[in-house]
């Protein structure tokens, strides 16, 4: 992902942005949904001809974890380091039955050459689209205490190793061995809770798939993806060809209604591949001692064009999806940013998955003027450059968040730090959403 330096006029201006869009800076979780008419009669029957904003909330991008270390003293910004641990870069969310989300960052600050100092970790945010704020309430860590990682770990051993070698930056120390995993250790870029509460994790450095406890601890070894590598791949041997672009590995992930399999999204093709065909793999979770496995079956999704990029991608039903595709330009710049409604069963025979526009983030209606002082214009756009969350709300509401990529700047100002952004969008038809997938 495409990661923009910060000066320090700009942290001034971005400050006092988002004080203007917040106000209050902490919201409780007494409201979820906008003032739109919400579920009931004329919802969802067809009576609104597109897509509507309903609500609308907003993390300013200043937020730290309360009590963590300091980060970014690798990424050679002039104002790092950074007080905490930023609460930012949203990759993927999880919606809960209370309207609280696990909200997962990515691997922080855009390669593992520059985020060893961050640790990996999953939030809960609870939004409220009536305040237009959004509260965070804890989270957890990612971690390996019962050593399933083969490859050295920066908190096991990494660090050390560069103090020996390379050096550590100014003011920085190697922290306590702790297991904790950080993103010089993997590119965590997707999430999906299984039935038995457990997580899985798509990662983009392997790529590989993870598989964790309801407290982030590692249960499994990294499951690789047969044939493909990536040049971050610590297994890549002396003059072995990487065959999938670095940052490209699983930006997208979906889980079956009975949670039995995964779907496994690239966010780049594998050489030999079109440029535009991005490969969904067919997973099944281990059950009753049985591994987990790729199938050998992949499906084919085709990229409007090749320098494009998928967001997120989650299951509607068995059959369908919701796909975010972008392209890499942020505020003026931005021009695709659009979510698909995508089946699987090829009904016109091309091999690849069929795909409906759903909604155009880029055009989307606002006739409540939702959107703090800076975006809320009818029509709404969202033009970050990275944005990979989608979520179920109902059947015939999503979510959608950005990454806002800390402490990159453009979306909403050529000097304006990025905020993570919230929002709900109510369709003008249902969706056929299998209840299963619903607040699991």
């Amino acid at each position: 992902m495409r990661r923009l330096v910060l000066s320090g006029v700009a942290l001034a201006a971005a400050a006092s942005l988002a004080t203007a869009l917040t106000g209050p800076a902490v919201a409780g979780r007494d409201d979820t949904r906008g003032p739109g008419p919400g579920p009931g009669p004329g919802h969802g029957t067809g009576h609104r001809a597109e897509p509507e904003l309903s609500g609308w909330a907003v993390l300013p991008a200043d937020t730290f974890v309360p009590g963590s270390e300091a980060s970014g003293f690798f990424t050679g910004n002039a104002v790092a380091p950074y007080p905490g641990q930023p609460v930012q870069g949203f990759s993927a969310v999880h919606r809960l039955r209370d309207g609280v989300y696990l909200a997962m960052s990515d691997n922080g600050f855009g390669t593992k050459a520059n985020s060893q100092d961050f640790v990996l970790r999953v939030h809960r945010i609870a939004p409220s689209t009536r305040r237009g704020t959004i509260a965070v309430e804890g989270g957890f860590d990612l971690s390996d205490p019962y050593y399933r990682v083969a490859a050295t770990t920066w908190r096991d051993g990494g660090c050390q190793a560069a103090a020996a070698t390379t050096g550590l930056p100014a003011g920085y120390t190697c922290p306590p061995r702790d297991r904790l995993l950080t993103g010089w250790d993997f590119d965590v870029e997707s999430m999906q809770v299984a039935p038995d509460g457990t997580f899985w994790f798509g990662e983009e450095f392997g790529p590989y798939l993870l598989h964790t406890d309801a407290r982030g601890r590692l249960l499994e070894a990294p499951i690789p993806t047969p044939g493909v590598k990536s040049p971050s791949n610590p297994t890549l041997l002396p003059g072995e060809t990487a065959n999938l672009a670095n940052s490209k590995g699983y930006e997208g992930l979906a889980i079956s209604p009975d949670g039995r399999s995964l779907r496994a999204m690239l966010e780049g093709p594998v050489a030999g591949d079109p440029p535009t065909d991005l490969r969904v793999y067919d997973v099944r979770l281990g059950r009753g001692g049985t591994p987990t496995r790729f199938t050998g079956d992949h499906d084919v999704y085709r990229l409007e064009s090749p320098t494009h990029a998928i967001g997120d991608h989650i299951a509607v039903n068995d059959h369908q999806f919701l796909t975010i595709e972008r392209d890499n330009g942020s505020g003026a710049t931005a021009a695709f940013k659009r979510i698909y409604l995508v089946d699987d069963r090829d009904r016109n025979r091309d091999g690849r998955l069929d795909k409906k526009l759903l909604v155009d983030l880029m055009d989307l209606a606002n006739p409540k003027q939702l959107g703090g002082p800076v975006a809320a214009t009818d029509p709404f756009t969202f033009p970050y450059v990275t944005i990979e969350d989608v979520e179920l709300v109902d059947a015939d509401t999503i979510a959608v968040l950005n990454d806002n990529n800390y402490p990159g700047t453009g979306g909403r100002g050529a000097d304006v730090k990025d905020v993570n952004e919230y929002l709900e969008i109510d369709l003008p038809r249902r969706l056929d959403v299998d209840q299963r997938l619903l607040a699991r």
